[in-house]
C-alpha cells in the first residue's frame, strides 16, 4: 500500500518568514509597532530637513552678497541646474537615515532585515543583478541608438557649464537617492503591511500609489512609474530583499540623469507617448524574467527560518538531601513551536 507523497510549501512551514513578514520577527511584536517606526522616521525626516535649510541659508549668506539671492531664485524642478539637483537628491536621500535610525530604535531587528532575509545586504548577489541590469540596459540603449541613426535623427551630446557637476553629482548622489527609496517604498512600507497582511500581494500593491504620488508625472507616466513599482515590488518578494530592485533602479537612473547632464533626455519630462510606455514595460518585464532564472540557478534565500532557543537539558536524576536520587517527571507532551515572538505555528 502506498502512501501519498504531501509537497509543502516552505513558506508554510512554522517559523519561516517571507521578505513582507519580516516585522513579525522581532519579539514582542505589535501592530502599532510600524506605525511608531513611521512617525518616529517621519519627525527625524523633518528635523534634517529644519537642519539642512539652516546649513542652505548659512553657506548662501557666506557665499557672499548674491548668495541669498540666487538660492531665493532657484527653480527646484530645474533639474538641470546643478544646485537644485543636488538639493533635491539631498532631500530624498535623508530618509535613508531617519528610517534606519527608526527601525533600529524601534522596529525588527537586526535593522538589516530592511535589506534582506538574512538580515544584510547580500553583496554577491546584488552585483549580479546590477551587472544583469546593466547588460540588458546597454542592449536597450544600443537598439534606440541604432534606430535614432535609421530615422535620420542621430543622438547629439550637448555639453555645457552645468554637464560637468552635474555628471558629478550623478554619480555621488543618484545612488543613495534610489536606495534611500527602495527602502522606504519597498522595504519600510511592504513590511508595513505585510506585519499587517499575510498574503504578499497586499505588501505589493497597497505601497505602489505612494511611491507614484512621490513623482511629478502625469497620466502615461504615472502608469509606467506603477508598472515599475509592482514589478519591482514582486521581485522583493521573490528574492527575499532589496538588491535586485535597487540595482535596476540605480542604473535606471544614473542613466536617466546622465543623459540629461549632456542634452539626449528631458529632466523635467513629466508625461511620455504610448509607445515608450510599451518599451519600457518590456524592458521591466525581460529583467523581472531575467532575474527569475538567475535567482534559479543561484538558489538565493527568500525565506527567513526563526526558531526557538533549545530548551535546556538536565540530568537524568538530581540529588537529594537525604543522599538518593531523586527523578524528574516524565518527557513533557510535545508541544507546538515558538519563533521569536512568541507565537505558536507562526504565518510566515
Amino acid at each position: 500500500m502506498s502512501s501519498a507523497h504531501v509537497v509543502v510549501d516552505p513558506r508554510e512551514a512554522p517559523g519561516a518568514y517571507a521578505y513582507h513578514r519580516l516585522g513579525r520577527t522581532r519579539p514582542g511584536s505589535r501592530w502599532w509597532r510600524p506605525l511608531l517606526v513611521g512617525v518616529v522616521a517621519l519627525a527625524l525626516y523633518v528635523v534634517m530637513l529644519a537642519v539642512g535649510s539652516v546649513l542652505t541659508m548659512v553657506a548662501a549668506v557666506a557665499s557672499g552678497p548674491d548668495g541669498l539671492q540666487t538660492l531665493a531664485g532657484l527653480d527646484v524642478l530645474d533639474l538641470r541646474d546643478p544646485l537644485a539637483f543636488a538639493l533635491g537628491m539631498l532631500t530624498i536621500i535623508a530618509m535613508l537615515p531617519a528610517v534606519l535610525v527608526a527601525t533600529w530604535l524601534l522596529g525588527a531587528r537586526p535593522v538589516g532585515l530592511l535589506a534582506s532575509v538574512t538580515g544584510r545586504v547580500r553583496w554577491g548577489w546584488a552585483a549580479r543583478c546590477l551587472a544583469l541590469s546593466v547588460a540588458l540596459t546597454v542592449v536597450v540603449q544600443t537598439i534606440a541608438v541604432v534606430r535614432a541613426v535609421a530615422e535620420g535623427s542621430p543622438w547629439q551630446p550637448r555639453v555645457d557649464d552645468a554637464t560637468w557637476p552635474l555628471l558629478v553629482l550623478v554619480v555621488l548622489l543618484v545612488p543613495a537617492q534610489c536606495v534611500a527609496e527602495e527602502v522606504v517604498f519597498r522595504g519600510y512600507l511592504v513590511q508595513t503591511v505585510g506585519a499587517w497582511l499575510r498574503h504578499p500581494a497586499f505588501a505589493i500593491v497597497l505601497p505602489v500609489p505612494l511611491f507614484v504620488l512621490g513623482h511629478t508625472y502625469v497620466n502615461l507616466a504615472m502608469v509606467d512609474t506603477a508598472v515599475w513599482a509592482l514589478a519591482m515590488g514582486w521581485l522583493v518578494w521573490r528574492t527575499g530583499g532589496l538588491e535586485a530592485a535597487a540595482a535596476a533602479h540605480v542604473v535606471n537612473n544614473v542613466l536617466v540623469f546622465g543623459l540629461g547632464s549632456v542634452g539626449l533626455a528631458d529632466l523635467d519630462l513629466v508625461d511620455i507617448p504610448l509607445d515608450v510606455l510599451a518599451e519600457s514595460t518590456v524592458a521591466t518585464l525581460v529583467y523581472v524574467g531575467l532575474v527569475e532564472v538567475l535567482v534559479r540557478r543561484t538558489g538565493v534565500a527568500d525565506l527567513r527560518l526563526v526558531t526557538a532557543p533549545a530548551p535546556p537539558s538536565f540530568p537524568a536524576a538530581l540529588p537529594t538531601p537525604g543522599g538518593a536520587a531523586g527523578h524528574l517527571p516524565g518527557p513533557r507532551p510535545p508541544q507546538a513551536p515558538r519563533d521569536a515572538a512568541g507565537w505558536a505555528s507562526p504565518s510566515p
